[in-house]
C-alpha cells in the first residue's frame, strides 16, 4: 500500500506523515530527496547556473533558491534536472518498501500520483496556515502568501487521478488530526494493510 500524502504549506501534511509512520509505514520525503538531486545533479545544476551557486564546492540551497524563485524559466530548468531522478528514487523506493507513504507538495505536478494506491489530502483554512506559518517558520506574510500562490494548483487534478482520494481536515488541534487520522489507520488495518 502506498499513499501519498498531499497539503499547502503548514497544512499539518508532515504531522499527519509522522502519524503514519508510527503506525508502521515507510516514509519517502520528497522534499529531502530533493536535497539529495543538488548533489547528484551537481555538473549539470553549474553548466545551467554557473559555479555561483557552489560554496565550499558544493550546490548551496540559500544561493539558488533566489535565483530559480524570482525566474520561471530558470526554475523550469532546476526541475528539469532534479524532478525526473527525484521520481525515479521514489519509484525505487516505493518498490523497495511496500507499505510506504510519499511525502510530497508536489506529488501531482511531479507525476507521483501514479505511484499511490490512496491520497490523503490534509487541508486547513488560509488564515490558519498563515497563523502557523507565522509562529513555526519566521516568514513575512508577504512571503507566505507568495509561497501560497505558488501552490495553488495543489489538490486540484486529484479527483480525476482515478485514486481514491481522503480528505483530512486540520483546522482543529493536534487531537482532531489525530482522531481522524487514527479512523484511516482502522480502516487499512481492516483491509490488511496495517497489523495489529
Amino acid at each position: 500500500m502506498v499513499i501519498g500524502v498531499v497539503g499547502k504549506s503548514c497544512s499539518g501534511k508532515d504531522e499527519a506523515v509522522k502519524f503514519l509512520v508510527n503506525a508502521g509505514f515507510f516514509e519517502i520525503n520528497v522534499d529531502k530527496l530533493g536535497h539529495e538531486a543538488l548533489v547528484k545533479n551537481k555538473e549539470r545544476l553549474v553548466e545551467a547556473f554557473g559555479d555561483v551557486i557552489l560554496t565550499n564546492n558544493s550546490v548551496d540551497r540559500k544561493i539558488l533558491g533566489p535565483i530559480v524563485f524570482s525566474d520561471p524559466e530558470k526554475l523550469k530548468t532546476l526541475n528539469s534536472i532534479t524532478h525526473p531522478w527525484m521520481c525515479e528514487e521514489t519509484e525505487r523506493l516505493t518498490k523497495a518498501n511496500p507499505n510506504s507513504v510519499i511525502n510530497a507538495a508536489l506529488l501531482e505536478s511531479m507525476g507521483l500520483v501514479r505511484l499511490c494506491d490512496e491520497i490523503l489530502y490534509v487541508f486547513a483554512p488560509l488564515e490558519q496556515r498563515l497563523m502557523r506559518a507565522l509562529k513555526r517558520d519566521d516568514i513575512t506574510e508577504e512571503k507566505f502568501l507568495a509561497r501560497n500562490r505558488n501552490q495553488r494548483d495543489i489538490g486540484l487534478s486529484l479527483l480525476e487521478s482515478g485514486k481514491r482520494v481522503i480528505t483530512i481536515i486540520n483546522d482543529q488541534d493536534k487531537e482532531y488530526l489525530y482522531r481522524q487520522l487514527s479512523l484511516y489507520c482502522d480502516r487499512l488495518k481492516t483491509r490488511g494493510y496495517i497489523n495489529g
